[in-house]
């Protein structure tokens, strides 16, 4: 990192991190001696849910975007042989019409993906002796995506129902590959949007980013159906009185 007006940018108006915290991030996700033929990638990847401070401290200084979420969020570690090596981060999406028929509360926006690259861009020989990629981000999506609706009702328990998981690809940095493999289907293209530069009611505009202006390809999940009564209540009885986040630092 630079001198400490390009620290002030990076983290906003949060405190920035301490020499230990920062020493921390900057290790965070490594992974150098990774054995991609280790064993069945389903089984060596794995999610907890995360510290929300800890991940949005990951997601401001390595994702592309370079900033966090607000509203309600559901964070998760992706941890590959049970070390950290990624985040994805849940959140309301900021819709007000509903989407494909789903009101905009009864949806969830997979907002944020980072993982590191020591454990992309890697090919693994199968049991038939071809080559194959090591998908990550697919097998750490399709975990969140079977684990977000439990999660989502035990932190937010008063909140609607999730009914579906929206996202949205920035054309200009990825093409949707792994929404697509995570059994997304394309639902459409935004384009150039203008919001976070309209005037708020109270007065200043809300804040303007330049990735806003760019096309996005919508990707649209949905579930079977919403927990039922039975399954919220199952969820209850065996919830812990207080509920473990993992903290990696």
């Amino acid at each position: 990192m630079g001198d400490s007006s390009e620290v002030k940018t990076l983290w906003g108006n949060a405190k920035p991190p301490s020499v230990e915290e920062m020493a921390w991030i900057e290790t965070f996700g490594r992974y150098p001696n990774i054995d991609p033929d280790k064993g069945n990638l389903s089984k060596r990847v794995s999610l907890s849910v995360a510290d929300l401070k800890q991940a949005t401290r990951i997601i401001v200084y390595y994702h592309y975007l370079h900033r966090g979420r607000t509203m309600a969020q559901l964070p998760y570690w992706i941890l590959l042989d049970e070390i950290p090596v990624g985040v994805i981060l849940y959140s309301l999406p900021r819709l007000s019409v509903p989407l494909d028929g789903i009101k905009p509360m009864n949806v969830l926006e997979l907002a944020r993906l980072w993982i590191s690259p020591d454990v992309q861009g890697i090919q693994t020989v199968g049991s038939d002796g071809r080559k194959h990629s090591f998908s990550m981000a697919t097998c750490a999506v399709g975990r969140s995506l079977r684990a977000v609706k439990q999660d989502w009702f035990l932190k937010y328990p008063h909140m609607p129902d999730i009914h579906a998981v929206v996202s949205w690809a920035d054309t200009v940095h990825h093409e949707g590959t792994i929404y697509r493999a995570a059994n997304f289907v394309e639902s459409g293209v935004s384009g150039g949007s203008m919001h976070g530069n309209r005037v708020r009611k109270g007065g200043g505009r809300d804040q303007w980013n330049v990735d806003y202006a760019h096309l996005k390809t919508r990707f649209l999940y949905k579930f079977d159906g919403p927990l039922t009564e039975k399954e919220k209540e199952r969820l209850k009885r065996n919830a812990p009185a207080d509920p473990q986040k993992t903290f990696v630092f």
